[in-house]
């Protein structure tokens, strides 16, 4: 069960920092890197770097909560 609830801890962990962060990205100026007018290249970057930082953000929180579950258990 303890598996479990970790896992649905981390789903829902990622979920919440992946709004958070297509906010903070939404900053973000790709269009400098890039032609005019590829806007499917700029689309399929931003949605990238979206995913990828947010699962990267998502384990390293998650290998902290792991950690500390252990240094108390």
């Amino acid at each position: 069960m303890d598996d479990l609830l970790l896992t649905l801890f981390e789903l829902g962990l990622f979920f919440i920092l992946l709004v958070l962060n297509l906010q903070l990205f939404n900053s973000l100026n790709f269009e400098k890197m890039f032609k005019k007018g590829h806007i499917k290249q700029i689309q399929l970057m931003y949605f990238f770097t979206v995913i990828i930082f947010t699962y990267l953000l998502t384990r390293a929180l998650m290998n902290l909560v792991e950690l500390s579950i252990g240094l108390t258990a």
